[in-house]
């Protein structure tokens, strides 16, 4: 759910849900109004980062409000952007943000689930969680109440930083491990990124998936 323009720092991927294509129309719609929040913005931080997820989610919840067919629709959001040797995330959902660094895998972001919640509290395993019949209940989403709470990161860059952004029909079906695998493979990153794909699709994968790499240089610290 996100494009690619020269000079900006700054990419999203949402995960609509919601009958009659709602789903698509909340993530598209989510992913538009931050950008063009995002653009407007004279200095890119975790502040920035919050308000334009929040008007995101005040223009999918209006838009749900006003259209019948689209009422209750809603969106994962995970953002990542890069200014002045920090990287900022903005997460609400489960969709995910990782970072490859020094040859680890950290996952930044947490699962905004039912199972989830249950794992902190210890009530089932995380592989308990992976096949818990209400695995894909999602407790915080954009555009389904008139505010958000948006997890907000900031994280200090290192040279050869790369993140990995993912929705669940990728990480429902890929260990950390394996991301991490086929990160470091010698292929080139398009390619990478169509093995992880493919990986998660092979595994029986049948939801979206939408997934991409941002690979840090000089020019982000």
């Amino acid at each position: 759910m996100c494009r690619r323009i020269p000079g900006e720092r700054f990419c999203a991927i949402a995960d609509g849900m919601g009958g009659h294509n709602a789903g698509e129309i909340a993530s598209a719609m989510a992913v538009r109004v931050f950008s063009g929040e995002m653009r407007m913005c004279r200095w890119i931080d975790g502040a920035a980062m919050r308000r334009s997820v929040e008007r995101a989610n005040a223009a999918v919840h209006a838009r749900s409000r006003c259209v019948e067919q689209y009422s209750g629709m809603g969106t994962t959001f995970t953002a990542l952007a890069l200014n002045n040797g920090s990287a900022y995330v903005a997460h609400v959902g489960d969709s995910r943000a990782y970072l490859i660094r020094r040859g680890s895998i950290l996952r930044i972001t947490v699962d905004h689930t039912l199972v989830e919640e249950m794992v902190r509290k210890g009530l089932i395993t995380p592989q308990e969680a992976k096949h818990h019949p209400k695995r894909n209940y999602i407790t915080r989403a954009l555009g389904t109440a008139d505010q958000v709470t948006v997890d907000l990161m900031q994280i200090a860059l290192e040279p050869g930083d790369v993140f990995f952004l993912c929705t669940d029909g990728l990480s429902n079906h890929l260990e950390d491990r394996d991301i991490l695998e086929l990160t470091q493979s010698d292929c080139g990153w398009e390619e990478k990124l169509k093995q992880a794909v493919q990986a998660a699709l092979d595994d029986g994968g049948s939801d979206n998936i939408t997934a991409m790499y941002v690979v840090t240089g000089e020019e982000d610290r």
